[in-house]
């Protein structure tokens, strides 16, 4: 599996994995941050620290404990920024030094799980007006993009932006995400039916 290759770029490091029922290492520390979460939420949120550790192992920072912050964003050591995603059977995460990098974020979700009654609510006119112009067969793809994309930009921006607050055009291997007078360029990648979206500035 080689999704983040195809999307990073220089002083952005990743690391990605596929669920195959392996073991995975957590401190106590973040442990104590689940254990009273359902198991399917324990094994996503170990497989996500799996991934943020060895991302952070590639910035000398391999041995660091990865909290949670109120919002449930994670916290990362000092001067590092970055993104942990999970979606059915997959986990990655992407960290940068904050010396280069402001924000990241990180998407991942299966194609064909934004449907069709869940467009209005996620989507402005143009993008629906945009999908509704495509044939059917490839509407999954293209509206699992556009929803990924959002994702990540809000992993960026937060706030209490609404999904139709972000506008997102695609395109070949990228995308543009704009809020107000705000502009995002990502990059996605796609295996199978895995789609892998990201964003930094």
């Amino acid at each position: 599996m080689a999704l983040l290759t195809r999307i990073v770029v220089p002083d952005l490091f990743g690391a990605e994995m596929a669920d195959s029922g392996q073991p995975v290492f957590l401190f106590p520390q973040e442990e104590a941050l689940v254990q009273k979460a359902a198991p399917k939420r324990q094994r996503e949120f170990a497989l996500g620290r799996a991934c943020a550790r060895a991302a952070l192992d590639k910035v000398g920072c391999g041995q660091a404990v990865i909290g949670k912050s109120a919002n449930g964003a994670p916290l990362w050591p000092k001067d590092i920024v970055g993104s942990i995603t999970h979606t059915r059977d997959y986990a990655a995460a992407l960290v940068g030094e904050a010396r280069h990098f402001s924000g990241i974020g990180l998407d991942a979700e299966r194609i064909g799980g934004v449907t069709r009654d869940l467009w209005p609510r996620l989507f402005d006119d143009l993008e629906r007006d945009h999908l509704l112009s495509l044939d059917e067969a490839v509407q999954p793809e293209l509206a699992t993009l556009i929803f990924s994309a959002k994702e990540a930009c809000y992993k960026v921006w937060g706030g209490t932006l609404g999904f139709r607050d972000i506008h997102v055009t695609p395109a070949k291997g990228h995308f543009t995400a704009v809020r107000s007078d705000q502009t995002l360029e990502g990059r996605y990648a796609v295996q199978d039916d895995l789609m892998l979206t990201a964003v930094w500035f």
